[in-house]
């Protein structure tokens, strides 16, 4: 079953890098030499790896499937199953010569001692820090290059200092706020911000259908009101500008000619289904996103689930897949989590990572939690919990989100209180839409 799953994790991913990273040849590949080496010879023939379809046009009997489990288990599994079947030869030949000739069978010992030493280094751990400094002095490069932002932007500059960007793997990012709050509407602000910088984006959105999401978009894209989107209006003006039902159409013509897709998945396109891992594979396998949304997590299916299992694991388990989906592929996951009710005390403050809901399992499995708090024209950003940065930031940002107005906070006309007065009159800078 391993050799199995190793054998769909390189036609999956295309590469054969994690492989020889390990050093796997075709002697791990006992029960599939076969299929190996079809795949090794199209690689030396072609450069690349064949696809799906036609593989199986020489293995019609090929189980392909979709592997979730990480490399480090898939390496360690197969490392495993290789050292046993070479181990179990020796070990059954020593107790046969044990039985008549034990002083014997300690010398022929000796003599595979080399081969057994050999089976015992196959278990790689470690990596030198020494020896590959270059490593260090590349990604060096990289960081410099790209002043600090290593990932994906957010959108908002000063939260780009914090975070350093969406990173591109390892990176699930749960939005957390209570009912109302605006937790899908701020993941979908990141969501646009990434696809205006050009990713590919995959939403799978449990509760709004692809026109209400996608009305959203228009406001957060290219601000034509939200409200006068919704209700039908002819006059979409939002942000101070004068808009129209003809300046709507003859934007949706243009953004036809986009490139960069936005994918928005609901349960109706999975047949009256949750999303679950497998079939969120198969999608991004089909689409091939860059960064992912997924509003939201309680909506998900977890297809590890048991009869009678506690609602908290389920949704331990999705959030760790999905972490170990975002490390597999290399894309950023964003997903809201709704909060527990606050004290009275609690009204002006971001929730915490222990503030989450579900389960205690989402934010352990999360590399960010970001709390948020709506006031009015204002929208406080709290993060907890920043794998990458420093924890317990906190930024504030004027929030009109029907004229997809986000500008800093510092920017604003406040008065005496420190409250936003205007949320249309910024002293300098640039609205972020």
């Amino acid at each position: 079953m391993i050799e199995l799953q190793v054998l769909n994790k390189v036609l999956e991913t295309g590469s054969l890098t994690f492989l020889r990273q390990n050093d796997i040849t075709a002697d791990y590949f006992i029960s599939y030499q076969e299929e190996y080496q079809f795949i090794m010879t199209h690689y030396q023939q072609y450069g690349n790896i064949p696809n799906k379809e036609t593989f199986i046009q020489h293995f019609d009997q090929f189980d392909l499937m979709v592997v979730t489990e990480s490399d480090k288990y898939l390496i360690e599994t197969l490392a495993e199953q290789y050292i046993y079947s070479k181990m179990v030869p020796v070990v059954h030949k020593l107790a046969d010569m044990v039985t008549n000739d034990a002083k014997g069978a300690v010398d022929w010992l000796r003599g595979e001692m080399a081969t057994i030493s050999q089976l015992a280094a196959q278990y790689k751990a470690g990596y030198d820090i020494v020896k590959n400094a270059d490593d260090r002095k590349t990604e060096y490069e990289r960081r410099v290059n790209l002043k600090g932002l290593l990932g994906i932007t957010t959108g908002i500059p000063e939260l780009d200092e914090i975070t350093h960007g969406w990173m591109r793997g390892e990176e699930l990012v749960t939005i957390v706020g209570r009912t109302n709050e605006g937790k899908t509407w701020v993941m979908l602000f990141f969501l646009v911000i990434a696809w205006q910088s050009g990713e590919s984006v995959l939403l799978y959105s449990g509760e709004m259908g692809h026109l209400q999401t996608g009305f959203r978009f228009d406001t957060l894209n290219a601000k034509f009101s939200n409200k006068g989107l919704m209700q039908g209006k002819t006059e979409l003006g939002a942000g101070g500008e004068p808009k129209d039902d003809k300046e709507y159409y003859e934007y949706l013509t243009n953004l036809g000619s986009k490139e960069n897709p936005f994918i928005v998945v609901t349960p109706k396109d999975l047949g009256g289904k949750r999303l679950n891992i497998p079939v969120l594979h198969d999608l991004i396998e089909q689409y091939k996103p860059t960064i992912i949304g997924i509003d939201q997590l309680s909506l998900m299916d977890d297809y590890r689930a048991t009869k009678g299992e506690q609602t908290r694991l389920r949704y331990t388990h999705i959030a760790e897949d999905l972490f170990t989906t975002s490390e597999t592929y290399g894309v950023p996951i964003l997903s809201p989590a709704q909060a527990k009710r606050g004290d009275k005390k609690d009204d002006e403050n971001t929730p915490k990572t222990e503030d989450v809901a579900e389960s205690d399992g989402i934010p352990q499995n999360s590399s960010r939690v970001i709390g948020i708090k709506h006031m009015g024209t204002t929208m406080k950003l709290g993060i907890p919990k920043n794998r990458y940065g420093p924890n317990n930031q906190e930024l504030m940002l004027l929030w009109d989100i029907d004229k997809g107005v986000v500008k800093p906070f510092l920017q604003a006309s406040v008065d005496k209180d420190g409250k936003a007065t205007d949320t249309t009159s910024l002293v300098g800078g640039e609205e972020l839409f």
